[in-house]
């Protein structure tokens, strides 16, 4: 028996229960190998298995649904104990009337859904892994998906969390309104913190009513007739769900999904379809089976890089990832933000110069380059941070973690 399994069953196994401790290299991930598992069933739990690794200084990786798991620098990290969260998994309150829901972290999307939509309301996120994914594990990466041209990010649709400390705290903060800051913005440090802040426990959501109609349709021609499209979308007031410019082979579409009442989709579909017209473009219908296909290759393996630059350069974008990359890519940008998914196969050759090409693009355009998931490139960046807040970052890294146990050096600058 090794030590990790010892200590584990002598520090946590009075905590959980020795059925809820696994080593890594038993659970069939070789991710995690290396790794003894804690499963706490419960929120007390968790603080109780995050104090007791203080006590004992054990690093902690953290996950849900794994479906994240090597998201970011350092993927694991140094971490000796990795927590799953996965039974963290309850609906604490639905507030039906008020459009929110609070929820434990472990929560995986499709049953945040099946518990929304007897009463036609739903969580407006549409990460690439469907429901595979956790709610904690969305909030912790920011992880929105194509509807944030609606709805904005994921930060503009947590309301309250509570979360454990580095020593096993809880913490609580915001609540059921919208607007509840004081101090620190909780909710926004934790979105997109990767678990570096604080490990999530209970997660409160604003929620919107399930659209009545839901239509896409999908514009090709030449790439210059897509840019003028795409900037008239965003100059005439068409008011989309979801607006995307897809690069899908040798050709860019622009996709609009539209959602409302019935008369005010057709509406504005014809006006959509109008832009098509006057940019020499043809229109086509797709279905939502077309949604999940497109986001279901951006989620096969390989390696996955997030893009950010000025929507007007999303088009020479996608070119450029035309001409130097391998056939098989899979691209998808936000038309509204700017922001994106690039999907590679691992075996590109002269990747981190291709790579570097691509960043320096995003660059020149006001843009961010991040690999999220690959393996080890030699010399490259992941992050390619070039903002000047790192030293604010670090402070509050040291106010939050003041012994970087929480996913050591998987955050920007090796947090």
């Amino acid at each position: 028996m090794s030590s990790i399994a010892v200590d584990l069953g002598a520090v946590l196994g009075p905590i959980v229960g020795e059925d809820q401790l696994l080593l890594g290299s038993d659970c069939g991930d070789d991710r995690l190998s290396g790794l003894g598992i804690v499963r706490p069933q419960s929120v007390e739990q968790l603080s109780a298995v995050v104090r007791a690794c203080y006590g004992q200084c054990w690093p902690l990786a953290v996950y849900g649904q794994r479906t994240k798991l090597l998201w970011g620098t350092a993927g694991l990290g140094p971490a000796t104990v990795a927590i799953d969260t996965a039974g963290l998994h309850r609906l604490v309150n639905h507030w039906v009337d008020d459009f929110t829901v609070r929820v434990e972290a472990g929560m995986t999307l499709a049953q945040l859904r099946s518990h929304l939509q007897p009463q036609g309301q739903y969580w407006p996120i549409d990460s690439i892994y469907g429901g595979r994914g956790s709610v904690g594990g969305t909030v912790a990466t920011a992880d929105a998906g194509s509807l944030r041209q609606r709805y904005g990010g994921v930060r503009d649709t947590v309301i309250g969390i509570q979360f454990v400390r580095y020593d096993g705290e809880l913490v609580k903060a915001g609540g059921r309104v919208v607007k509840n800051v004081a101090g620190y913005d909780l909710m926004k440090l934790m979105t997109g913190a990767y678990g570096s802040l604080g490990i999530l426990a209970e997660i409160t959501l604003r929620l919107y009513p399930v659209a009545t109609t839901s239509r896409s349709v999908a514009l090709s021609g030449d790439p210059k007739g897509i840019a003028v499209a795409a900037r008239q979308v965003r100059l005439q007031g068409l008011t989309p769900v979801a607006m995307d410019l897809v690069a899908e082979a040798d050709k860019i579409l622009l996709v609009g999904r539209f959602q409302g009442i019935a008369a005010a989709v057709t509406e504005q579909i014809e006006r959509f379809e109008a832009l098509a017209t006057a940019a020499g473009l043809s229109a086509t219908p797709v279905d939502e089976a077309w949604w999940e296909q497109r986001a279901g290759l951006l989620a096969q393996p390989g390696i996955l890089v997030k893009v950010g630059l000025l929507p007007s350069q999303q088009i020479s974008l996608l070119q450029l990832a035309q001409q130097r990359l391998l056939p098989g890519w899979q691209g998808r940008l936000h038309n509204g933000s700017g922001i994106g998914l690039f999907r590679l196969s691992s075996d590109q050759p002269e990747l981190k110069q291709r790579l570097l090409e691509l960043r320096s693009h995003c660059e020149a355009h006001q843009g961010y380059l991040t690999v999220l998931e690959a393996p080890p490139i030699p010399g490259f960046d992941r992050w390619g941070y070039r903002g000047s807040a790192m030293s604010v970052m670090k402070a509050i890294k040291q106010k939050f973690d003041p012994h970087s146990l929480l996913n050591p050096g998987r955050y920007v600058g090796g947090m």
